[in-house]
């Protein structure tokens, strides 16, 4: 079998780890456990025979002994080796339970991790943390699901977002409309699923920021979701939209874990990326939303724009000293549709940082983590937590262990059959939402019928 492997996504996600732009001629040849790589007329060739590659199912055996031959042989050929090794994919804990499920104990997954895949011991060692942070929270059961709900709307624009958003200040009586239609998503879809036996496992909604709608329509949101009992998040992303009059509205519907984040704790920082409030204000909302007795996450974002090493350490160490139930630590991640790109493929300065939360957890544990593409340096997003105060939404949602019900304009249904994910994206655009909510509802429900009762 021979490849270019531009014509392959998965080999050519390979070569960008180590390429931001063009990237040199590549090819694969495959004979058995025989791969030949040839880099710009450079051949190496590589048999994966050991004992150790037999914890790759059948199924996907060519493909990721392809992605590992094509990284060990560019790992030759530049000099330069990757935290994550070889892996490309969003979720690398997934490969940990499959070395587990291959009757592995803990430490020899640790170990396979890096020999098959490549990985640094010390992201070896940060997923072995998360598994076991994970234990009893996991849930791998058809019978739950979640509910995403999500607000398209935010005070301002940031560089690096790419997310549905709107400026809330431009859409005030678009946002009532919306509310309206959403709250009738909500109602009409988890009845769908409480009629099939389904019960909710957790409520998050995000955006945008949620609370950048008004006291009138966060209300009527909150009073369509009338649970109580689960874990309920609601993102304050933005600080200067917390009020005391929110925090009262989300602590009467049952919210328990509320998101304040500050992404810097450096002001010129801030005024960089577009976001409209200063530290100090951050640290208001922080106090207003803590005075409610909720649990508490804040954001980080490790490499933005002319941050260097030691600003990140101090928004860092400042977030510890608050000691909030969970911080989340993203690598910035420059997508399609942010503002920003990368021009020279790389922010070094990132390694460091995230090296630093590694070395500095300060009694939190890793509890859930995520990779995504064009990440700076090819790091991750590692949510940290102290003991028992881990979001099981994020632990569920990312390990695709439960169903994942999603409301709003761009939100993505994921549901979970029999270990098989299907997937329906609702559309993006908030107008299409509006226009045509019946349609496109129809057409939701179409697809989890399909799913949940004829097994398509």
């Amino acid at each position: 079998m021979f490849i270019d492997i531009k014509q392959n996504t998965e080999l050519l996600d390979v070569a960008k780890l180590f390429y931001f732009g063009d990237c040199p001629d590549i090819s694969l040849s495959v004979d058995g456990n025989s791969f030949s790589v040839n880099i710009d007329g450079k051949p190496t060739t590589r048999v994966y025979d050991d004992s150790c590659y037999s914890v790759i199912p059948n199924a996907h055996r060519v493909q990721r002994l392809s992605k590992i031959a094509v990284y060990d042989a560019l790992c030759d050929y530049t000099g330069r080796v990757m935290p994550w090794g070889a892996l490309t994919g969003v979720r690398p804990t997934k490969l940990f339970y499959e070395c587990l499920r291959a009757g592995n104990d803990a430490q020899a997954a640790t170990a396979l991790m890096q020999k098959v895949y490549r990985i640094s011991q010390a992201r070896a060692d940060v997923l072995n943390g998360i598994v076991k942070a994970q234990q009893g929270k996991v849930f791998f059961s058809d019978d739950y699901y979640n509910l995403y709900v999500h607000i398209p709307y935010c005070t301002t624009r940031c560089s690096y977002c790419s997310f549905v958003s709107l400026p809330i200040y431009k859409c005030k009586q678009q946002s009532y409309d919306y509310v309206k239609l959403l709250c009738e998503e909500i109602k009409s879809s988890t009845a769908f699923l409480a009629a099939r036996g389904k019960k909710l496992l957790s409520v998050y909604i995000g955006g945008g920021t949620p609370t950048a709608l008004d006291e009138k329509a966060l209300e009527a949101l909150l009073a369509a979701i009338d649970v109580s009992g689960v874990e309920y998040t609601c993102e304050a992303g933005r600080p200067d939209t917390v009020t005391k009059e929110k925090c009262e509205i989300m602590k009467a519907r049952g919210v328990t874990r509320v998101c304040v984040n500050p992404q810097t704790l450096n002001d010129k920082t801030l005024a960089k990326i577009g976001r409209s409030h200063t530290v100090k204000q951050f640290y208001d909302a922080y106090e207003c939303v803590k005075s409610f007795g909720f649990d508490i996450n804040c954001d980080l974002i490790a490499g933005l724009e002319d941050e260097t090493p030691e600003d990140f350490i101090r928004s860092y160490d400042g977030i510890m000293r608050l000691a909030p139930h969970n911080i989340t630590v993203h690598s910035l991640s420059k997508k399609n549709g942010s503002a920003i790109r990368y021009t020279n493929g790389e922010n070094e300065g990132t390694v460091q940082m995230l090296n630093y939360v590694l070395a500095h957890m300060n009694g939190y544990n890793p509890y859930y983590l995520y990779r995504q593409k064009r990440q700076a340096c090819n790091l991750e997003n590692i949510g940290l937590s102290l003991p028992n105060k881990e979001c099981v939404n994020n632990i569920t949602t990312m390990e695709e262990t439960v169903s994942v019900v999603a409301c709003g304009a761009g939100a993505i249904s994921k549901l979970v059959k029999d270990g098989k994910i299907v997937r329906h994206a609702n559309v993006r655009d908030v107008g299409l939402y509006l226009a045509e909510y019946d349609y496109r509802l129809k057409a939701k429900h179409d697809c989890f019928t399909n799913v949940l009762d004829n097994g398509v």
